[in-house]
């Protein structure tokens, strides 16, 4: 028991390194994610997002769900609540739905239901912004040829070290209301900032174009990182509970033990006193 209490020590200090710098790829990408809505507060007024086929139904009744995983196991509730969230939430409920996975567990999940496993995507240690390019890639591509008539990402929100939820989001056809108000909400801040106008090349429309599925990259990036750091966490945690837990049942074994010991201890004396008693 002490050496297990040894390895899940070991282990919550590695995912405490491993959280440090997932918590801080996603920190860093923030400000670029920013200063990108700000850019599209420019088109505001400029262009007719209704015309865009990533904000327009396509017609399909068929529902796809990409859903973010852990490859590894040992980070307590993490995976169980996405999959106890999907089993539970009314949009799967008498709906034709496809999943997209990226994560052993979620994977593994999906199949063991018997639910329909359209695609599944390798799981790497460092997230990197072409991944999430491959991932759009093929989200687009099966809205824009109305295989699927929406499409939600399900992840592992990352909130605290300590709390971590699934969320769900829509990311296709992009929700017009949201994204306008995501572009108003920046050419606000900007106003108040100073900024400069910027300059469109070759048109605002094409740039729109660009706009929009950049905005899908964005999203499912910032999921990715979300992802990564809501695993290193909860694994963090678990391992410290499971170390806290083996330390308790060593300290109670080890009291047993003495107990035991003590008892065989006076067993012993007695006999000796008893066999000496009667010798006299």
């Amino acid at each position: 028991m002490k050496n297990t209490s040894q390895i899940t020590k070991a282990m919550q200090m590695v995912s405490a390194t491993k959280m440090r710098k997932a918590q801080n790829q996603a920190l860093q990408a923030r400000p670029y994610t920013q200063t990108f809505i700000s850019v599209l507060s420019s088109l505001s007024g400029k262009v007719t997002p209704e015309s865009h086929q990533l904000l327009n139904n396509n017609g399909s009744n068929t529902v796809g769900v990409m859903v973010l995983s852990t490859d590894k196991g040992l980070c307590g509730a993490l995976n169980t609540n996405l999959f106890r969230f999907i089993q539970s939430h009314p949009l799967f409920q008498g709906k034709e739905v496809v999943f997209y996975t990226m994560g052993k567990k979620g994977r593994d999940f999906i199949v063991r239901t018997g639910k329909n496993l359209h695609a599944d995507f390798e799981s790497l240690e460092h997230i990197g912004f072409q991944k999430a390019i491959s991932l759009r890639k093929l989200v687009v591509s099966t809205f824009l040829s109305s295989e699927v008539g929406e499409i939600y990402l399900l992840y592992p929100h990352f909130l605290s070290t300590l709390r971590q939820e699934p969320r769900l989001v829509k990311i296709l056809p992009i929700n017009e209301s949201t994204f306008l108000n995501e572009v108003q909400k920046a050419a606000a801040e900007a106003s108040q900032n100073g900024s400069k106008e910027f300059l469109f090349e070759p048109s605002p429309d094409q740039v729109l174009d660009f706009a929009l599925t950049h905005f899908v990259d964005t999203q499912i990036y910032q999921a990715l990182l979300e992802t990564r750091a809501s695993e290193h966490s909860a694994r963090m945690i678990a391992m410290q509970s499971a170390t806290d837990n083996a330390k308790e049942l060593v300290s109670d074994l080890q009291l047993m033990y003495n107990g035991l010991r003590q008892s065989a201890i006076t067993t012993e004396l007695l006999e000796i006193t008893s066999a000496a008693a009667a010798l006299e």
